[in-house]
């Protein structure tokens, strides 16, 4: 059900990267620069493209940090140039020190996410394991182009949760609440959740 579910979100997020994007990275910031210390992401193709975001934050000064792939996790490190391109199409720094500042913010692409509010991601484990090692929690808050979310419970117990999540047009917290001001449409055996206008 969890890889049915996947696949249908990579499929649902063919949009405008572009104009999305913009509108998504607006809310980023406005949460983020409340924030001394955040963890961003450099984006995929298919997912949210947040590099001004990280620039206009810098400008002011804020100490930005991104995912520097380590075996099947990853390290937090702070952001620098030039960036160099790895596996997976992934971009990161050439700055391999990570880091042992707390963060208070961590901003984590998803491919959807479940009912019980937490991340489905490409299947890999790497920001549940980064999480897990963590000695504390920063307010974490889920982004992704399109919402796609499963009417069903789909995670594990070691899968991450958010305090929030950002997508084109839905900005919603996790308050535990009933979600019934969504309807949802059944498309290949998974629901997807679209707010109901």
């Amino acid at each position: 059900m969890k890889k049915n579910f996947r696949k249908f979100c990579l499929e649902n997020v063919k949009a405008n990267r572009y104009l999305f994007s913009k509108k998504i990275g607006w809310e980023i910031y406005k949460l983020a620069k409340n924030h001394k210390k955040i963890l961003l992401f450099i984006p995929l193709k298919n997912e949210p493209d947040i590099r001004w975001v990280i620039n206009k934050l810098r400008k002011e000064k804020k100490k930005v940090f991104v995912p520097f792939m380590e075996d099947l996790s990853f390290k937090m490190v702070k952001y620098t140039l030039p960036l160099k391109k790895k596996k997976f199409s992934i971009f990161e720094p050439h700055n391999k020190q990570e880091t042992l500042e707390k963060i208070d913010l961590a901003i984590v692409p998803v491919v959807g996410i479940d009912n019980d509010f937490k991340r489905v991601g490409f299947g890999k484990g790497m920001y549940d394991r980064f999480f897990a090692k963590l000695k504390y929690r920063p307010k974490i808050v889920f982004v992704q182009i399109r919402p796609c979310i499963s009417y069903n419970k789909l995670s594990d117990e070691y899968d991450i949760k958010a305090d929030e999540y950002i997508s084109f047009n839905i900005r919603r917290k996790n308050d535990n609440r009933n979600y019934s001001r969504f309807f949802f449409i059944r498309s290949r055996g998974v629901y997807h959740r679209q707010e109901d206008g």
